[in-house]
């Protein structure tokens, strides 16, 4: 028999909105002086959401920025109670939701991982039985009895990450936690983050990496506005975010707000904080495929000398800058002068019917940094040819 690991049921969260709250007492006292009191302004940042997570089941919970995937994650995790509707939660929960909120600053590295792990729910034994993998992961075996204060903050997440999951909870909370640390961390981050898998513990993951979340989870959850807008197979439910998102830009409205796929991998060449793109297609002869696209970027300005889009295979989770073919790719242009908007021409002679992504690669000499996923290009062969974008 299927049992539900987590139930919501009809949660609705309300919360005072930030410019009504007052931050210190000599403001409250003037405005009450002065009769200036304000009415209680709140906002509801989730609308009765409703669904169940079975046990062993792995979940990934997508939408735009504000959308408050995070606000429910913390609801699950016991940190926010919500105003209506019930949850229930069955198991030990690990959330990795702000790595290293928490620690004392002015504990050893060693003692603050002790009593996390007791807030945790284990036992002081099984937290010295474990010290030293955990400090081994996270880099800091030589920095066990230093103050957590004297700690960078990516040290800290990385120390906050390697706790939560070398004691293998019932529930893995995950919130873009694939992006703590340098590149070396992130890969082992998502090597044991894999392991994790294939067990019967039951995973929640919000990520704006929509392919990882099409091909790792057993559900996708998609919220907007605080609304359960869409649940299903991943595979359907990002397909609609995608054409959602496709559709609402064919429009005259801007791009804010919308930056979707920030979940990227870092170079000395520098960062792609942000991008969307939504791509349509003109008709062309056989075997070429012309895209007329706008997108948006953000880029550590400076450190880029040139940018450009790939098409490569969307099942390979990275693709060797050193096959990347030349007749597959498109330069954008400086990246120092990326601006919202652009049309790009692609050449894809023999290009075989198929899935394919589009990824976004800065280049400044021989160094490169290219994005983790990008958005998905469909290739469909028809009678005369022409290729088109699902």
């Amino acid at each position: 028999m299927n049992v539900n690991a987590i139930e919501l049921r009809g949660v609705t969260l309300v919360r005072r909105t930030q410019e009504e709250l007052h931050y210190d007492f000599k403001r409250w006292l003037f405005d009450f002086v002065r009769n200036r009191t304000k009415p209680v302004m709140r906002r509801r940042v989730l609308h009765d959401v409703d669904f169940a997570v079975e046990r062993g089941k792995k979940v990934g919970i997508i939408g735009p920025n504000g959308s408050g995937k995070s606000t429910l994650l913390k609801v699950i995790c016991g940190i926010l109670t919500p105003t209506r509707g019930s949850v229930n939660v069955i198991g030990r929960v690990s959330p990795l939701i702000e790595l290293g909120a928490g620690f004392d600053p002015y504990l050893s590295v060693s003692d603050n991982v002790i009593y996390y792990g007791i807030l945790l729910g284990h036992s002081r034994a099984t937290m010295l039985a474990r010290l030293t993998n955990i400090l081994e992961f996270a880099g800091l075996s030589d920095r066990q009895h230093e103050p957590v204060m004297a700690l960078s903050s990516g040290m800290a997440a990385r120390l906050g990450f390697a706790v939560a999951t070398e004691l293998r909870p019932d529930i893995l909370i995950l919130d873009e936690v694939l992006s703590v640390g340098d590149q070396a961390f992130r890969e082992k981050c998502r090597a044991r983050i894999e392991s994790l898998w294939d067990t019967s513990m039951t995973v929640l993951v919000v990520s704006h990496d929509l392919s990882y979340i099409a091909d790792n989870c057993d559900l996708a959850v998609r919220l907007d506005d605080g609304h359960l807008v869409d649940a299903g197979a991943p595979d359907r439910v990002v397909k609609s975010y995608l054409d959602e998102l496709r559709d609402y830009h064919r429009g005259d409205r801007p791009l804010t707000n919308y930056n979707v796929f920030t979940n990227f991998s870092r170079a000395n060449v520098g960062q792609i904080r942000s991008c969307i793109a939504s791509f349509d297609t003109i008709e062309r002869d056989g075997d070429r495929l012309d895209l007329l696209g706008w997108a948006s970027f953000e880029t550590e300005a400076g450190l880029a000398n040139e940018a450009y889009l790939l098409v490569g295979d969307r099942h390979l989770t990275r693709i060797p800058y050193g096959q990347a073919r030349p007749d597959v790719a498109v330069a954008l242009g400086n990246a120092r002068y990326l601006k919202s908007g652009f049309a790009a021409c692609l050449d894809l002679p023999g290009l075989a019917p198929g899935e394919y992504s589009l990824r976004i690669v800065m280049r400044r000499g021989g160094e490169y940094a290219m994005s983790n996923a990008f958005g998905p290009l469909v290739v469909e062969a028809r009678a005369h040819g022409f290729a088109s974008l699902a």
